[in-house]
């Protein structure tokens, strides 16, 4: 009777705590904030186009508009996390990127905790001049906030939200697929499609965001490899 009620509360708290971790949306306006007269980041003191949004699960967030690009900031505690990098100087699917007419971001908290943050980017499309946009994910489980990737729709972006810790490479890897695929996606789906894509128009590999960089050459190189031992 003892082994049998220990063995039914143990199942208990793992179901409890599977519960406690299962991820859920959360959403916060990045519209209307309050403005904030100064914020002190650890390279430069901000004092214009700063305003303060509310954050969840632990983290609290700034719009800073830097017309006419603009990038968040995420604090926890008294720690403050500039985006500015991620989303503005390695951003390279278009020009002028910016969040200034994003309505919400997306928190996937699980147990109380933001776990990550999905945004929504608008830019300008560099070989037309229209406007786009994409949804960056990141990553909030380790000491600072990680960009994992880019996603063209929500549930490919919550899917890498939610990806595991330990999992970033996957997760990664189906980023720039989904980035691949948005720069040919006029050429036939298959293995070869990227590498198709890159000798008939060498020039996507100017679009090609930083964090896809070596996964683009490799499969390159691959490609190449296959093409050429084939022949």
């Amino acid at each position: 009777m003892r082994f049998l009620t220990f063995l039914s509360l143990a199942a208990c708290l793992i179901s409890a705590n599977s519960l406690a971790q299962e991820i859920k949306p959360q959403y916060t306006s990045l519209q209307d904030c309050k403005t904030v007269k100064s914020l002190k980041l650890a390279d430069r003191e901000l004092t214009d186009g700063v305003f303060r949004c509310k954050g969840a699960g632990g983290f609290g967030v700034y719009v800073i508009d830097a017309d006419p690009r603009s990038f968040l900031v995420l604090q926890r505690g008294k720690q403050l996390f500039s985006l500015e990098k991620p989303m503005l100087h390695e951003f390279q699917l278009g020009d002028f990127p910016n969040v200034s007419g994003t309505k919400n971001a997306e928190w996937r908290v699980a147990g109380g905790k933001a776990v990550a943050l999905i945004v929504r980017v608008a830019y300008q499309k560099r070989e037309t001049g229209k406007a786009a946009s994409t949804l960056l994910a990141f990553d909030l489980r380790g000491d600072a906030p990680a960009l994992i990737g880019a996603a063209s729709g929500n549930d490919q972006a919550r899917q890498l939200a939610d990806a595991a810790p330990g999992g970033g490479e996957d997760a990664q890897s189906r980023a720039c697929n989904a980035v691949y695929a948005k720069l040919c996606k006029d050429f036939p789906p298959g293995p070869e499609r990227l590498g198709r894509c890159f000798d008939k128009r060498p020039a996507i590999a100017d679009k090609v965001p930083a964090t896809c960089v070596a996964d683009f050459q490799t499969n390159i190189e691959n490609y190449h490899q296959a093409v050429g031992g084939a022949q």
